[in-house]
């Protein structure tokens, strides 16, 4: 049988990912299974048997996440060597709507990290390469970025898909808690872990988020609204307050008059007074505890298979007392409250994704990257994130956080806004 277009798609991005070997993007290339894949992929086409809007698409597959036969280490060191023995529900999903998996990519280990500096070395941007991607799920975006494939699967638990699509002119969606399985999926904490479907455009996150979601029927939209002509967002008047740059507030506020041209109707919000950095800091604090739980025996075992910096947050969490969870965790509660009311009335809060552009892996690594993706974090909303700007300056991105069920709202006015 010829080759068909799905076969040289891959072989394309196999070409690709050999080229751009020194962005550090890809943990494991499955370049047998992906051929095949496409093989069978372009017979179906052919057969007119397509199975799915994703047939035939590239994905990368983040690597704390199970593809049977792969590597399922999660960026640890402590588990190299060991290999999936089934697929995740969300890999059986892709395989079954006839997508191509390309590969796993690299990514913060463990989750427990944003700077997007795997075990492996730094993740390079592919906009600049001496950038960071962001994290925990940059070798996803950075896949995407750099046009190895279209789609790509990462986890968010305070904004890991959200952060590198800022970082790297991408888009992706966090989304409800209950939409997507978690099974098969390394844990951070149960509360706040998500696997989010990432994407070269806005337009394919609902096509991805319905493949992968345990219920697709049971998402929550309204055929009746297809575009954001006289949908109501807050937006941030107070946005310097919490630590957005000149340079992302411009991008954020002719992101604003795009949304007015498009007919939405911006009421103004104040978000500072409620501490987000606090909020963060809390759910981190949470997830720091949660890894210990998981990782204190084999840290006590092998402490030479953990990095410094995660030994250092693992023994943190480990130090926390009950008394100082409960403070923890009320202070979240107390401000997903306080965000829940606030959106009540909205379609959505449209917000900076991150308070900054990708940071150079030479300088400092900001500390509130993810203070602005905490907010749907710990709230427990869905937010996606679309690109404001990509171009020759670094990206930037607008983050859409909206309510409980209401997900593929949010992938639709990113895709109304990217146009």
């Amino acid at each position: 049988m010829p080759a068909g277009a799905h076969h040289h798609a891959v072989d394309a991005a196999l070409q690709k990912i050999a080229a751009d070997e020194t962005l550090n993007i890809w943990s494991y290339v499955a370049a047998a299974e992906a051929r095949q894949a496409a093989i069978d992929s372009d017979a179906r086409l052919a057969a007119g048997c397509a199975r799915s809007a994703l047939e035939g698409a590239l994905v990368a597959i983040k690597a704390n996440i199970a593809v049977a036969g792969w590597p399922h280490d999660g960026g640890l060191p402590i588990r190299h060597g060991l290999v999936a023995k089934h697929d995740a529900p969300v890999i059986e999903r892709l395989r079954a709507a006839g997508a191509i998996l390309l590969g796993q990519t690299r990514m913060d280990a463990g989750a427990l990290g944003a700077e997007g500096r795997s075990t492996a070395g730094p993740i390079r941007n592919p906009h600049r390469p001496t950038h960071s991607v962001g994290g925990s799920s940059g070798g996803s975006a950075a896949a995407l970025a750099a046009g190895h494939c279209t789609l790509a699967l990462g986890t968010d638990t305070i904004g890991s898909v959200r952060i590198p699509a800022s970082y790297c002119g991408i888009s992706s969606l966090k989304p409800d808690h209950a939409a997507v399985s978690l099974a098969g999926v390394l844990p951070v904490h149960q509360r706040f872990d998500h696997v989010g479907p990432m994407a070269v455009r806005a337009a394919l996150l609902e096509p991805l988020l319905r493949v992968i979601a345990d219920a697709p029927e049971a998402l929550v939209h309204d055929a009746q609204r297809p575009s954001i002509d006289g949908q109501t967002f807050g937006f941030l008047t107070d946005s310097p307050a919490l630590g957005v740059s000149a340079i992302v507030e411009r991008h954020y506020r002719r992101g604003l008059d795009r949304l007015r041209e498009l007919g939405a109707r911006l009421v103004a919000i104040e978000l500072a007074d409620l501490e987000p950095a606090r909020a963060r800091r809390a759910v981190f604090t949470l997830c720091e505890h949660a890894m210990w739980q998981q990782h204190r025996e084999a840290l006590a075992e092998r402490p030479e298979c953990y990095p410094p910096h995660l030994t250092a947050t693992l023994q943190f969490g480990g130090a926390l007392n009950d008394d100082k969870l409960a403070e923890f965790t009320a202070r979240v509660d107390r401000f997903a409250q306080s965000i829940r009311a606030r959106l009540n009335g909205l379609q959505a809060f449209v917000l900076p994704t991150t308070p900054t552009q990708a940071f150079d892996f030479s300088g400092p690594t900001p500390l509130d990257l993810a203070d602005l993706t905490g907010i749907a974090s710990a709230a427990g909303l869905p937010a996606a994130s679309v690109p404001l700007a990509v171009g020759d300056d670094l990206p930037a991105g607008l983050q859409i956080i909206v309510a409980d069920g209401q997900s593929l709202l949010a992938c639709r006015i990113a895709t109304a806004f990217e146009g």
